[in-house]
């Protein structure tokens, strides 16, 4: 399918810009999606056109009035270049400021409606942003009208994928869903798992597009748009850590369809200008097409490697010490997630535990790692490494011992 894969409809989605006024990050970041995609499509002897792009909330920091105007001469930019956008409105970010009134202030401003439900190229999709009662997320009217919507949509093309985008995630579905994790919401998932044909694009958490558990496929299919603001991840349970360089970290996904209907979703490290990931959907809409369900993906995962000359260097400033060691690499294209560094004494038992959680989420990963061991009491040691993968799986330790 990969080699075979032609596209014949495509756009591009993504979510958490949080701009915060002209010329700030978030800003030039969704500008530069723009110039990126529409540059990605021209490279394309096959199909050379972006069908649409979509922002899936979050759009503006704290949803000022000079937030949003800002958004809007990205939004005039985009119409110049032929790339205009359809946008959800979230809760969260978005409504801060002005609340409830931030949903017709942007509407002033674009001539949308915050809720849509339009066909694009043969393709249904459907937006929800928060809802104009005060106290809600999205409010029960919302689910019923995203039941008619769906209804709709799928009497319409009931053998093609129906395209669904919010804000926060819909809870126990992708990576950041989790009560673990701190995001996700309930309100949504019973009625759509009655509906196959969805693919459900949310954003909220930040967690990056390239962690395969990003991707998460059982009674329809739902996807996470990572964030043009920075990463966070989930690690031991541990919610909202901010690893390193986690604000040069910018994901956004290229969304393409061929003419069966098969789907290839393009992560892309903006910063980088560089592709992060690829996943390829047998026609999603197919409830028996679900190669990407949890447990398949655990299933085919294998665990990483490090070299057969990898080697542990320990270094001491100050009576503190640190172990610098070589990347591992993936054998199964899921990436490394964690390094797992023991320090033993002499009898193996552990008086040091330390993680280190790879730059991943970027395009350019270090080849070298670091891990601070802290203070040691004279005395002899083993120092030993695991790489681990997301789905928990570790390599073959390496292992350096030491004499204090």
């Amino acid at each position: 399918m990969k080699n075979e894969f032609i596209p014949v409809f495509r756009f591009v989605i993504c979510s958490d810009a949080h701009i915060e006024g002209i010329g700030t990050p978030g800003y030039n970041r969704l500008k530069k999606v723009i110039d990126y995609s529409l540059d990605f499509a021209l490279k394309d002897e096959n199909y050379n056109k972006i069908d649409k792009f979509f922002i899936a909330g979050d759009i503006t920091n704290k949803g000022s009035k000079e937030e949003f105007d800002a958004f809007k001469e990205i939004y005039d930019y985009g119409i110049e270049k032929g790339a205009e956008f359809l946008c959800t409105v979230a809760k969260g970010h978005d409504s801060i400021t002005m609340g409830k009134k931030s949903l017709e202030y942007f509407k002033s401003l674009t001539n949308q409606e915050t809720d849509f439900h339009r066909v694009i190229g043969g393709y249904h999709f459907i937006g929800i942003s928060t809802s104009k009662m005060k106290k809600h997320f999205n409010s029960q009217f919302q689910k019923m009208w995203l039941k008619k919507q769906l209804d709709k949509a799928v009497a319409d093309t009931p053998d093609k994928p129906v395209f669904l985008m919010h804000h926060e995630h819909i809870k126990y579905t992708v990576y950041g869903s989790f009560d673990e994790d701190g995001w996700g919401k309930i309100l949504f998932a019973d009625l759509l798992k009655n509906y196959p044909n969805v693919v459900d694009f949310s954003g909220h958490s930040h967690y990056p597009v390239n962690d395969p558990r990003s991707l998460w496929q059982k009674e329809y299919t739902a996807m996470g748009t990572g964030s043009l603001k920075y990463t966070e991840l989930t690690v031991d349970g541990e919610q909202k850590i901010h690893p390193d360089l986690f604000e040069d970290c910018a994901n956004f996904l290229i969304v393409e369809a061929d003419k069966d209907d098969n789907i290839r979703i393009v992560g892309i490290d903006i910063l980088a200008e560089e592709i992060l990931c690829e996943y390829y959907l047998k026609n999603p809409a197919d409830k028996n097409n679900r190669e990407h369900t949890p447990e398949k993906q655990r299933s085919r995962s294998k665990p990483p490697v490090f070299s057969s000359d990898a080697e542990i260097s320990i270094t001491e400033k100050d009576g503190f010490y640190k172990a610098e060691y070589p990347k591992a690499e993936s054998t199964d294209k899921m990436p490394v997630f964690i390094y797992r560094v023991y320090v033993e004494d002499e009898n193996g038992k552990a008086v040091k535990e330390r993680k280190t959680i790879p730059t991943y989420y970027l395009y350019n990963v270090a080849e070298k790692l670091y891990t601070h061991l802290g203070r040691l009491p004279k005395g002899k040691y083993t120092v030993k490494i695991t790489a681990e993968n997301v789905y928990g799986l570790q390599s073959e330790y390496i292992e350096k011992t030491i004499e204090i």
